[in-house]
């Protein structure tokens, strides 16, 4: 789970956004009045493995959808609102040690965000982005279990192939100094379509065509988000990909003894699978992993992970995403 100032998801990577409120990539396009609507679909199912230490195995189901629709754009100023709901389902017996708590049943994560951008005469784009949700066992039921996240930007383009970023984000759910208002400064090279680069804080995020058909990406976010592929397109229609991840998810637990406190799930996963461009410019991907490294823990930020953790043995991950925009 990549919080607003953590998404870069891609920026830099692809020039074919999803959603330009949620990802760092459209804050550095200086075009304005652009958005389209945007439908989004994911699952991943993950058989169930052994918890190591407990006698209890664990797996998990879950589904994730997502929506952008602008409300307001022309070529100086857009407004759109965006949304996200998902909830994974997990068989498990397993425990929390240090706490006691039983492993939750079904998780959610619940958001509603708006992102407002205006061109100003010398060119430079301003822009701002709100999101609240509940990330949670049982959403919305305290106060306390609401997760917010707040960006303020600043882009100054530098000619066609040079834009700096100016920004500053809090976010309560970060995996590093959460509630904590946080700076940001991101340069990007875009000579051509062919070769994209963004560096900044606290990123880094590459993307390389060295032939038509050919495309390398990479991305960094402080302190443990990796997001890689090496992607082949033969055929208008099809492109197949393998890569690496690393990434994490956050929920807030209703049961527990520190308010600050969420349960994190980490996992690193070798994947691989196919991307189908169809009419209507809908795209399905399907993905196979290898997923291992995966790690729970109840905590405040990614120091704490040694805390009420709960280690998962290597196994499968097979997801399938759906996107549309029109």
């Amino acid at each position: 789970m990549i919080t607003a100032l953590s998404i870069a998801l891609l920026a830099g990577l692809t020039w074919a956004m999803p959603s330009r409120a949620m990802d760092l990539g459209g804050w550095m396009v200086p075009r304005i009045g652009n958005l389209k609507y945007n439908l989004n679909y994911e699952g991943s199912y993950s058989p169930s493995q052994a918890v190591q230490g407990q006698n209890s195995d664990l797996g998990y189901l879950s589904n994730t959808g997502r929506f952008l629709v602008p409300l307001y754009q022309n070529p100086r100023d857009e407004l759109a609102l965006h949304g996200r709901a998902s909830h994974m389902y997990i068989d498990s017996s397993a425990v929390l040690p240090d706490s006691g708590q039983a492993f939750p049943q079904d998780l959610y994560d619940l958001r509603l965000g708006a992102t407002y951008r205006h061109k100003m005469e010398r060119g430079w784009v301003f822009g701002g982005e709100l999101t609240v949700g509940s990330p949670s066992d049982k959403p919305f039921n305290q106060l306390d279990d609401t997760s917010i996240s707040a960006t303020a930007t600043l882009l100054t383009p530098q000619g066609k192939a040079h834009r700096w970023l100016f920004l500053i984000n809090y976010s309560n759910t970060r995996d590093f100094l959460p509630g904590i208002p946080i700076p940001g400064v991101a340069y990007a090279y875009m000579p051509d379509q062919n070769l994209s680069i963004l560096v900044g804080l606290p990123l880094a995020s590459v993307r390389y065509k060295p032939a038509p058909k050919w495309t390398l990406s990479g991305l960094y976010i402080y302190p443990n988000t990796v997001i890689s592929s090496v992607a082949y397109r033969p055929k208008p229609w099809v492109e197949g990909f393998a890569g690496f991840d690393w990434t994490y998810q956050r929920w807030f637990l209703s049961e527990r003894t520190d308010d600050k406190n969420r349960l994190f799930f980490y996992q690193k996963e070798a994947k691989a699978g196919l991307k189908f461009f169809l009419p209507h410019d809908l795209l399905l991907r399907l993905t196979a992993s290898y997923a291992f490294d995966r790690l729970w823990f109840q905590g405040d930020d990614w120091s704490d992970r040694g805390q009420d953790q709960v280690d998962l043995d290597n196994g499968y991950v097979f997801g399938a995403t759906l996107n549309w925009r029109f």
